[in-house]
């Protein structure tokens, strides 16, 4: 076969076809049809608007799926319909190879192809009208169609010049892209994914580049079949290129699965989500030469399509560190099967283990045993993290690792002994022994962690305090708390007037509330709870505990039913000041999540700097302690959430805040009455003040574990850079924030929020409206009782009598009448929540509609303008003939 291309007759023959598959209406049919259903497929599918998400992952689910349409009806003409006019002797007697008229047919309906993914750029202008894309990322995307189409298009050329009709041509195109579709082994799905990610991979341009070749190299194979002699060396021809197609079929799939081991690519988002952080390359160089990091990885070859791409990162992120580590570092990657020699020294050094996960496939679910393990060693220090959960930054957890192990020296971090019992114990109601928070074991990856009871006092020396729910501590203990936060130490207080985690421990419940009356038989009676209030206020703050905040600000549609005392903070909540980004603990986080959270404000009277780190939105409020909870015997406390009333008030609530002072005092060991005595002590305050326990609830790791998509929540990130902050360690903090940043829906976003709006200010004039008729009803009550009080021509007990009479017969009324008006104002609230349910529905449906028909529009005028003027030409061609024969 000559390599010899005459490029002109290559241009030539791409220009014929370009010009004869525009010129014919039927193209621009495919190519409306096209955008038509890409439209459809991006933007109609309920879970675009689910997800939140200004990107075209609903398209990329759909792509492999679309092309099986469009490449075949492309493609089936490009030899069938040559054969159908005759025109094929024609192409092939031209001057030119065999090789150069696949070539031109090939480029040529490439350039069709390009043309529609061009039009189809529409999506991206939808997107830019509805949000804020990333433009790397549609990069990334497109040019995965575009490879996608371009290997399809080969293998749907083959097909037209197998087939004698266009129709059969179809139909085998069709089934032949339906193997790298359906079948995962040579699929194209899975190096699609790297694109639809916005990673253009080393691995995924060779497969689809080595396809396309390979396809094109079966057309002029079987183009040429013409001038093949009749044997050679005593072969038969087709045996002979046989054989050589085999050949070159088994080192294609030999050369994709090295490649495919290969992690060179090339993160093309703007955010940079998929490289090594300028952080990780820094604390990196600083491993101490004389300490050398040993990382040895444990990981199935095969795993669920779910952990495919925590693999892939996990892979791509331990070569990375192993090639800019240098000597510091040295990794070791063990393929492992179950039952093998890996498996087995998993398990005996560093107790990893297989992970049963849950696999879905076309015919079912099943289960799969697989390792995801890394250990990380040192010297003596050892850390291991037995299961890479899909969820887990990657990044974050390996860096993290090595420099756990490869520092000498741990900080230590103290966490106070409350009732929250953040390491566990004894549940009273339960009669069970309750696991330590998986805040802890998180702490214990970077800190060493250690017991500080408040029961006398303290004196241990910690570089952090952790202090959950001080409200549960006797007066005692919350006094020696006290003096030892004012010696300085940094603190990170967490109080909540409502802990869903345990509503027993609540402050404005007795102590010993969370104690089930039968379980709790011959135990001593707890202490009583101390002022919470006085201690807050000497460290700053003022805090009630009785009032819970509520904000209407939710951008999860999948989560609308949660009641809004469930506060999400983003920055979509039309508050600016939402998330502090002025201090490096909270600048660069996306969204948090807290439940049934208090607010802070700065003691009045206090020396201190308070500085709101975390603020809810403005369409929020506050509610009662006592209107949310209802009391059990047996049970304890109860949350009630049914028939609370949201009145929003025009300010916005902090929900954590830094607390920092330096003030001279008197000193606690001098009366007011020794001036002689007098003796000044320096107090200092460096405390971090978040208004909820919940928020590093297990929930929330267990969420990150899972890592569901759109559910990024930085809870657990936040209150670690907390902790890091105030030990004076920075180092992770950039790191952690790194994550995927979402690209929101903010012009829907911004239209829903202000329905809601509208719908808390009607519910509000509802009520008003609702409270007024009910304070008449009782106006009119009270005067016919005044008429008869007042009334000279009756005696006392006649009056009596009377007013009794009356107050029954009005009270009956009045009740009719407060139901009457209870039922109106609900009905109005209802038919208030329903209009704005429509309206938003109405956008949606709008903003469906015209991104699916507007589209394909100017592709169908087109088409339609090329058709009117074909049947003018061929009507002023038939009148011409008609003439000449006349």
């Amino acid at each position: 076969m000559k390599l010899n291309i005459n490029w002109n007759t290559v241009k030539s023959i791409i220009r014929r076809d370009i010009r004869l598959y525009f010129s014919n209406p039927t193209g621009y049919v495919f190519i409306t049809l096209f955008i038509f259903l890409s439209a459809f497929a991006a933007f109609w599918q309920d879970r675009f608007f689910l997800n939140n998400l200004a990107n075209l992952d609903q398209l990329n689910k759909f792509f492999p799926y679309l092309l099986l349409f469009f490449i075949p009806a492309l493609t089936m003409g490009v030899w069938a319909d040559e054969r159908r006019q005759g025109t094929d002797e024609l192409l092939l007697t031209l001057p030119a190879t065999d090789l150069e008229v696949v070539l031109g047919k090939f480029l040529a309906t490439v350039g069709v192809y390009t043309v529609s993914l061009i039009l189809s750029l529409s999506h991206v202008i939808v997107l830019f009208f509805l949000g804020n894309p990333d433009l790397g990322l549609m990069f990334g995307n497109y040019l995965g169609y575009w490879l996608f189409g371009m290997a399809f298009i080969s293998v749907g050329m083959f097909a037209s010049l197998l087939a004698p009709s266009a129709t059969i041509a179809y139909i085998l195109g069709a089934l032949f892209c339906a193997l790298f579709v359906f079948v995962d082994r040579i699929g194209a799905v899975r190096p699609f994914d790297d694109f639809a990610r916005g990673v253009v991979s080393f691995s995924g341009l060779f497969y689809f580049l080595s396809l396309t070749a390979f396809m094109l190299y079966l057309n002029v194979l079987l183009l040429s079949r013409r001038h093949w002699p009749r044997e050679a060396e005593g072969l038969d021809m087709s045996i002979h290129h046989s054989v050589r197609t085999l050949a070159l079929i088994v080192a294609l799939i030999s050369v994709n699965v090295i490649f495919s081991r290969c992690s060179a690519r090339l993160d093309v988002t703007a955010e940079r989500l998929h490289s090594l952080s300028p952080e990780t390359k820094r604390l990196l160089s600083e491993i101490p030469e004389d300490r050398p990091v040993f990382i040895q990885a444990y990981i199935s070859k095969e795993v669920p399509q779910g952990y495919v791409q925590t693999r892939e990162n996990l892979i791509s992120f331990l070569k990375e560190i192993d090639a800019i580590g240098g000597d510091r570092v040295e990794v070791t990657i063990y393929d492992t099967e179950l039952y093998s020699e890996e498996a087995r020294e998993a398990r005996e050094k560093f107790n990893i283990l297989p992970r049963e996960v849950l696999e879905q496939t076309a015919t079912g679910s099943n289960v799969e045993q697989i390792f995801l393990g890394v250990a990380f060693t040192c010297g003596a220090e050892e850390q291991v993290i037995p299961f890479f959960e899909r969820g887990l930054p990657v990044e974050y957890e390996l860096v993290r690792s090595i420099r756990t192990v490869s520092k000498t020296d741990q900080k230590k971090i103290g966490v106070v002994v409350t009732e929250a019992k953040l390491f566990g114990g004894f549940d009273f109601n339960a009669g069970t022994t309750r696991p330590a928070w998986q805040v802890v074991d998180e702490l214990k990856k970077q800190y060493e962690v250690v017991r500080i009871s408040p029961a006398a006092p303290i004196t241990e020396e910690v570089d952090a305090l952790v202090v959950p729910m001080p409200s549960s501590l006797p007066q005692n203990e919350m006094d020696n708390l006290l003096k030892y936060i004012q010696t300085g130490v940094p603190t990170v207080l967490l109080v909540d007037p409502l802990p869903y985690v345990d509503l027993g421990i609540a402050p404005s419940e007795r102590a010993g509330a969370n104690r089930n009356p039968f379980m709790s038989q011959g135990q001593p009676p707890p202490k009583p709870k101390g002022d919470i209030h006085t201690f807050m206020r000497k460290l700053g703050v003022s805090w009630n505990k009785a009032q819970i905040v509520w904000d209407a600000y939710n951008p999860h549609p999948d989560f609308a039913s949660m009641p809004p005392e469930i506060v999400f903070v983003g920055r979509g909540n039309q508050n600016p000041a939402s998330i502090n980004d002025t201090i490096s603990v909270t600048s660069g986080l996306q969204e948090l999540v807290f439940m049934f959270p208090g607010y802070l404000n700065r003691a009045s009277g206090e020396d201190v700097q308070f500085i709101p780190l975390i603020k809810s939105g403005r369409v929020s409020g506050l509610q009662h302690y006592q209107a949310m909870v209802r009391r059990h015997f047996l049970f304890g406390p109860q949350l009630v959430l049914n028939g609370l009333r949201h009145r929003p008030n025009s300010v916005d609530y902090t929900l954590a805040a830094w607390v920092k002072s330096k003030r001279t005092v008197s000193s606690p060991d001098t009366t007011a009455g020794d001036t002689t005595a007098a003796a000044t002590d320096t107090t200092r305050i460096n405390a971090i003040v978040i208004a909820d326990i919940d928020f590093i609830s297990d929930a929330f790791f267990e969420l990150r574990k899972q890592g569901p998509a759109n559910l990024n929540f930085d809870n657990i990130p936040f209150f670690l850079n907390c902790v890091d902050m105030l030990v004076g360690d920075e180092s992770f903090i950039e790191l952690r924030k790194r994550r995927v940043k979402h690209r929101t829906l903010t012009r829907v976003e911004a239209r829903i929020q202000e329905y809601i709006q509208k719908r808390a200010e009607e519910e509000q004039q509802a009520e008003s409206e609702a409270q007024i008729a009910l304070s008449e009803a009782q106006q009119r009550l009270d005067e016919r009782v005044a008429e008869v009080r007042q009334r000279t021509d009756l005696d006392e007990q006649t009056k009596r009598i009377m007013v009794r009479t009356i107050q029954e017969a009005e009270n009956r009324k009045f009740e009719a009448v407060k139901a009457s008006i209870e039922a109106q104002k609900n009905a109005k609230i209802a038919e208030i929540k329903e209009r704005m349910e429509a309206q938003i529905r109405a956008i949606q449906n709008t903003i469906k509609t015209l991104a699916v028909v507007l589209p394909p529009i100017p592709v169908f005028v087109v088409g339609v303008m090329i058709f009117i003027r074909r049947r003018r030409r061929e009507a002023e061609a038939a009148a011409a003939a008609r003439r000449l024969r006349s």
